[in-house]
């Protein structure tokens, strides 16, 4: 994404004006300052942590932000990929890669699952303001500031 510090925990490789780093994607202290981010993005990362994991990085991002920064999270809300599974919107080859993820290289495999007002609740918990969230299909997203 240009114009932000983007994270590879894979390749690290910089690719046409965006500035694209290896790091760890749970722990940002060696990219960044506490309270120093006005804003993190990450709409498609926490399914591809472990559970435990994901709330450790959820916490070390919030750290990140100052005062009255924004974070961007979200990924596939488990209760609507079994929602529409169960409705027969979706066929099993949809709900496997919601869950499983796609598999076609060795890290784009899914470890985690969280809902809506599940990742709504951390968010709070960590002194998050909600100021929006949406579910699009299978996919959610959770806009939130630093008071």
């Amino acid at each position: 994404m240009n114009g932000y510090l983007n994270i590879d925990p894979i390749t690290g490789q910089d690719m046409e004006e965006a500035q694209i780093i290896r790091a760890d994607i749970r722990n940002l202290d060696n990219v960044t300052m506490d309270s120093e981010c006005r804003e993190i993005i990450a709409e498609d990362v926490l399914d591809y942590l472990a559970k435990e994991d994901s709330k450790i990085a959820l916490a070390n991002w919030v750290k990140k932000l100052r005062h009255k920064g924004r974070i961007i999270v979200g990924g596939i809300d488990a209760y609507e990929v079994c929602k529409q599974f169960y409705q027969r919107v979706i066929p099993i080859e949809e709900f496997n890669i919601a869950i499983h993820g796609s598999l076609e290289n060795p890290w784009e495999v899914k470890l985690s699952h969280s809902t809506l007002s599940e990742l709504e609740n951390q968010l709070r918990s960590l002194g998050i303001e909600i100021l929006s969230k949406r579910v699009n299909g299978l996919s959610m997203v959770i806009e939130g500031e630093r008071p």
